[in-house]
């Protein structure tokens, strides 16, 4: 199924962490250089921008590929337009096979073929059947199809929409069951996608997809929030179900997701702080911000002045007792530096704080000419006659 060396990504990810290796300073520049001179890697590309700067090239030779077709076979096919996005997608399909032939992977080149094939062959499908209930179940079905024969980061994320977009669609156009349960249920979707995660990233064999698992770890998180996020409820409650909520009024079972609103995000600061987990306290910091974002949005309790220095009080005070409280543990969660940055900068900045700090006295200079008592110079008259 894969469509690369297995040995060679599996290379790839002994040579990423040898680099990691090196930024925490357990191995030295030329035992980097080593292992990556003696492993025989694919072609790709570490500088994100000159990924950036590769993907806008395959677009644009693509895009060329494209209008030449058009030009050439748009007779023939009798302005068959339908027929020619499905070729377009064929083209990128066929494209997409040769770079990975030649071992591009993460390269820029294969990223923008493979987006493109995708693209060319959703939007072929929906022109064809004109309805998006099939558009979405071929992009579940075709973008983890491409997440596991190309390793592609982003295929998983569009795997994800378009699972997502299925179930909305099921719900709210072919009336599955009753639009009110959207929010559980996108909820409960959430969930089933973290506890695949869950299971997938333990297991050493799909190593290999560390950073799609990454994607879709994220994606549950952030669909789990905004399933029952009160701002996402209320707009689709009136655009979906027609309820109006009139002035002074709410939603049914508002103080439930007023609950969830701020619930969800303190459960993810403090699941990720037990466990360790970076990613998943950064989104629950985001989280935290738009729930109190969306409490504003309907609910003017201060005015926005007083409400920045409240808010600016309150994280004064969270701070200052997580700094007395974590000030001297050593495992954990703790002030001590990273081994992963580079440390220069900090060690630099203790030396000249001790060196400001530290109480230095003057030294008095020695005297090798003193005067008085009656020595050279004549400085006076000493004790003695």
């Amino acid at each position: 199924m894969l469509a690369y060396n297995k040995e060679k990504l599996e290379n790839g990810l002994l040579v990423s962490e040898a680099k990691e290796l090196y930024k925490m300073k357990f191995i030295s520049k030329a035992q980097l250089a080593e292992i990556a001179t003696q492993l025989p890697l694919l072609q790709s590309n570490g500088n994100l921008l000159v990924r950036i700067g590769f993907f806008l090239l395959g677009c644009f030779l693509f895009s060329s590929v494209m209008g030449s077709i058009m030009l050439l076979f748009a007779p023939l096919m009798d302005n068959n337009y339908k027929a020619m996005v499905y070729f377009y997608a064929l083209i990128g399909l066929i494209g997409t096979e040769l770079l990975a032939a030649k071992n591009y992977h993460k390269h820029g080149l294969d990223d923008a073929f493979i987006l493109s094939m995708q693209g060319a062959f959703y939007g072929a499908v929906g022109l064809s059947l004109e309805d998006s209930l099939p558009v979405f179940i071929m992009m579940m079905v075709v973008g983890l199809v491409c997440c596991i024969r190309y390793v592609h980061t982003l295929s998983a994320l569009i795997s994800c929409i378009g699972l997502v977009g299925l179930l909305f669609d099921l719900i709210t156009e072919q009336h599955l069951m009753d639009t009110m349960f959207l929010p559980f249920v996108g909820f409960l979707l959430a969930i089933g996608i973290y506890v695949v995660y869950r299971k997938l990233h333990s297991n050493p064999k799909y190593n290999l997809y560390g950073n799609a698992l990454r994607v879709t770890k994220v994606f549950s998180l952030v669909l789990g929030y905004f399933s029952l996020n009160y701002m996402v409820v209320r707009e689709l409650s009136q655009s979906l179900m027609g309820i109006t909520v009139a002035e002074g009024g709410d939603i049914p079972l508002a103080f439930l997701f007023y609950g969830f609103t701020f619930l969800i995000p303190l459960f993810f600061i403090w699941y990720s702080v037990y466990t360790k987990d970076r990613m998943m306290l950064i989104v629950g910091i985001l989280t935290l911000g738009y729930s109190f974002f969306t409490i504003r949005y309907y609910h003017q309790l201060l005015p926005l002045e007083i409400a920045l220095l409240l808010g600016g009080l309150v994280l004064f005070s969270v701070v200052f007792a997580a700094i007395r409280v974590l000030k001297h543990k050593e495992t954990g969660v703790t002030f001590q530096p990273d081994r992963s940055s580079d440390s220069n900068l900090l060690v630099n900045a203790q030396a000249l704080i001790l060196s400001t700090q530290a109480d230095v006295k003057p030294m008095a200079p020695e005297n090798k000419m003193p005067f008085g008592g009656g020595g050279f110079s004549g400085g006076g008259a000493g004790e003695t006659f």
